[in-house]
């Protein structure tokens, strides 16, 4: 009894979070499901006390329904849509085999033999629904749930292979003993699954908070604090864009301030959308911005540059309602150049592209020359 009301209890943790969480849609499904999960068990264990017809062939279908239930709490997670013909035609099955090997022609091994086949398909349609969640923070999690679903796929089958040689016939019969401590580790691994979920949540929340943390809300580029934990050891070989919004004041003054945080959003989706894996984008304050670009020479790192420029002119007037312009400097790192340097570089650079009237790309001065 104390496994079913430690069940009970994660349930009703995973409904108190869902009313405070952005996930609170799937936590409410996990909340749910363990809960008819928990009742299937109880009626399930009540073999002997109750008719055939209530501890199987409704206990039963409940266990799977619970399963069920997170299976697409987990979809809603992971932003997929539910995907009940997964669950729903094994709790059928299931059903079925309750009512004709458990109430009218009593067979536990035939019995037994299809719990086996829908618990594992279940564990495995859980795991599967997990599985993307594994590049989110959420290893440790899944692998929690991923070893307890193990544990109680391996005690189902084991009950299945007891009662095919002649094992203990149910929880009412001469080994009821070695019959409830197989109940005990099946109960034992729902909790540790349950745990194992409310585990992932916990690190998807985490995580979240910390992307969060480090990255600047309006554009959702970097931000100077983050920046310093991402640089690498060496900056050798990368090249840097400064890129700072012309008469960004102007914009604010004439549009409002509204306007001026539209213009600096759109920034941030350009800078993005050219970024390559590795590279890095910063909001270095107010207009100015930071593009990180590695293994990039001078030439090429120019013509990134002039491409930003181009794209934000051209984009501008359809995404803001107005024109928008940016001035660029380009800096290469060389010897032991630390980012300082070579932001001071970059921004020397960016100077001179305003001195030369906006809208421009200059190299700095120890480019100038460079191919």
């Amino acid at each position: 009894m104390a496994a079913f009301l430690a069940s009970l209890t994660l349930a009703a943790l995973a409904g108190w979070l869902a009313q405070r969480s952005r996930h609170g849609d799937a936590l409410r499904w996990w909340a749910l499901g363990s809960v008819l999960a928990t009742g299937g068990a109880l009626l399930n264990v009540s073999q002997g006390l109750l008719p055939a017809t209530v501890a199987l062939a409704i206990g039963n279908p409940l266990m799977a329904w619970g399963v069920g239930l997170l299976i697409d709490g987990t979809h809603r997670l992971t932003g997929r849509p539910p995907r009940p013909l997964l669950w729903l035609v094994p709790m059928l099955c299931l059903m079925a085999a309750a009512l004709w090997w458990g109430a009218w022609w009593p067979s536990l091994p035939h019995r037994a033999a299809v719990f086996s086949l829908v618990t594992v398909w279940l564990l495995g349609c859980l795991l599967a629904a997990l599985w993307p969640l594994r590049k989110a923070g959420a290893r440790i999690g899944l692998a929690f749930v991923g070893a307890s679903a193990l544990l109680l796929g391996g005690m189902v089958l084991a009950r299945t292979a007891l009662a095919w040689q002649g094992g203990p016939p149910s929880l009412s019969g001469a080994d009821k003993p070695l019959s409830m401590a197989v109940y005990l580790a099946g109960a034992m691994a729902l909790i540790a699954i349950q745990t194992g979920m409310l585990l992932i949540h916990q690190l998807l929340l985490i995580d979240t908070l910390r992307s969060e943390a480090q990255r600047d809300p309006l554009t959702g580029l970097l931000n100077r604090h983050a920046l310093a934990s991402r640089l690498p050891p060496s900056l050798a070989g990368w090249a840097l864009v400064a890129a700072d919004i012309d008469h960004f004041k102007h914009v604010n003054d004439t549009h409002g301030h509204a306007a001026g945080d539209q213009v600096l959003s759109f920034v941030g989706e350009v800078l993005q959308r050219h970024l390559r894996a590795g590279d890095l984008a910063v909001r270095m304050g107010g207009e100015e911005f930071a593009v990180l670009l590695h293994d990039m020479p001078a030439g090429a790192a120019q013509a990134v540059a002039e491409r930003l420029r181009a794209e934000l002119e051209r984009l501008a007037p359809q995404r803001c309602g107005h024109p928008i312009t940016a001035s660029l400097g380009v800096a290469l790192a060389t010897g032991a150049a630390d980012f300082a340097m070579l932001w001071s570089q970059a921004d020397a650079a960016l100077y001179q592209a305003k001195q030369n009237g906006r809208n421009r790309v200059e190299l700095a001065a120890a480019l100038r020359g460079t191919p």
